[in-house]
């Protein structure tokens, strides 16, 4: 049972794996792993689920940079199923950080009833739910992405904004990436940007918990006593 502190402003932006099993088999549902496919290929999935079938940064298919412009997002996501009324629940075995990137690019692309599995594919297995090993096929939706301009930010709005009390950048790479060190994965460059706030996006998971986001309470505390304070626009990368 999950306590009354893990009680969120937007509950609905995230899915209980009890909630999830209940529905399981459901023609309103889609559920997305979003692992890249050569770790789902591996692994037991949850059942009815759909494989990830490109990069699970969803960048643009042809620079691999940033994220998928409307028409590779209308033809990738709506050949997955999102669309015909759908609500989309996305997970993965990672800790949610793959399951919340294709969250916000569906909600950047306007389909607002879409949901993370909360504690994901770690939490699902570790409480006992079904899981499968075959690929149902796929039940292409309608799915017309209409990007929202203000779900994203860019260089040129953000340098003039640094600085400003009201404004703040949050970097959320790992401690190493941080840290600017020549082995930080593949960046073009070394740093960060400058004034930035850096809370590597493992901190906001309870660990303990089977990988779920931790209280709400927490989560403010966290933000809070690092200067993310309500009221300020924040850009996270």
């Amino acid at each position: 049972m999950i306590d009354s502190s893990r009680t969120y402003p937007r509950g609905d932006l995230l899915v209980e794996p009890a909630e999830l099993a209940a529905q399981l088999g459901s023609d309103n549902i889609l559920i997305i792993d979003c692992d890249a496919a050569e770790v789902s290929m591996g692994r037991p999935h949850i059942p009815g689920a759909v494989q990830m079938p490109i990069h699970p940064y969803l960048r643009n298919t042809e620079t691999n940079i940033g994220v998928l412009p409307p028409d590779q997002a209308t033809e990738i996501l709506g050949g997955m199923g999102v669309g015909n009324g759908r609500r989309v629940v996305c997970y993965d075995s990672q800790g949610g950080v793959l399951a919340a990137r294709c969250w916000w690019v569906l909600w950047y692309y306007g389909h607002e009833n879409v949901a993370v599995l909360d504690g994901g594919l770690i939490a699902w297995v570790a409480e006992g739910y079904p899981v499968e090993q075959e690929w149902q096929p796929l039940r292409p939706g309608d799915f017309v992405a209409s990007a929202h301009a203000e779900r994203i930010t860019s260089c040129d709005l953000i340098l003039p904004l640094l600085g400003s009390s009201d404004f703040v950048t949050l970097d959320v790479r790992s401690d190493l990436e941080w840290s600017g060190k020549p082995l930080a994965r593949n960046n073009q460059r070394e740093g960060y940007i400058p004034g930035a706030v850096h809370i590597e996006w493992k901190q906001f998971m309870d660990w303990d918990h089977n990988a779920r986001f931790r209280p709400a309470g927490d989560i403010a505390a966290l933000l809070e006593s690092n200067g993310v304070t309500r009221g300020k626009a924040v850009a996270p990368y």
